[in-house]
């Protein structure tokens, strides 16, 4: 069950839902001249975010830190949020599975907060082995991204570095 950031020994700084990091990664890939579909909200369906430039496209599996339509203060445990990055991984697994990896990224998506970053770290070499991308949204919505070595050119030249 969800707890009060409030009660935390280090609330989060900030409380982004799903939605706003789904928004927030979209409007990111659009200002970056990528053709980007609506991004999923509420509890629709599908691939969160998915955009494509050129030949490459960009699948996007994201989380907040609370549900949507959750209290101001209710944000995920410790638990959910490793069983919320489980579930992404497998999720993106999945669609590199359905559509190949070739011209295709695949990204992880998060608001930057401590707490999510520790428990990434704690799989991150694991993560870029797979191939995928992180991109870490910001409390003003900007995005900052982290990619694997063999990755770094391509995002580059598709300005998303």
């Amino acid at each position: 069950m969800p707890v009060s950031n409030s009660s935390l020994r280090n609330p989060d700084p900030f409380i982004m839902n799903e939605d706003t990091v789904n928004i927030a990664i979209a409007e990111f890939l659009t200002n970056k001249g990528f053709d980007c579909e609506p991004p999923l909200t509420g509890r629709q369906q599908g691939i969160d975010v998915k955009a494509s430039k050129g030949i490459v496209n960009i699948f996007v599996e994201s989380k907040g830190s609370q549900k949507n339509g959750a209290t101001n203060d209710e944000v995920f445990t410790h638990g959910q949020i490793v069983n919320h990055i489980a579930r992404q991984i497998h999720t993106l697994m999945k669609y590199a599975t359905q559509y190949g990896d070739e011209n295709n990224i695949y990204v992880l998506a998060y608001p930057d907060l401590q707490r999510i970053r520790s428990e990434y770290y704690r799989i991150d070499k694991m993560v870029e082995k797979l191939g995928f991308v992180c991109m870490w949204v910001q409390e003003d919505c900007s995005v900052v991204v982290k990619c694997p070595k063999n990755l770094r050119n391509i995002l580059t030249d598709l300005n998303l570095l």
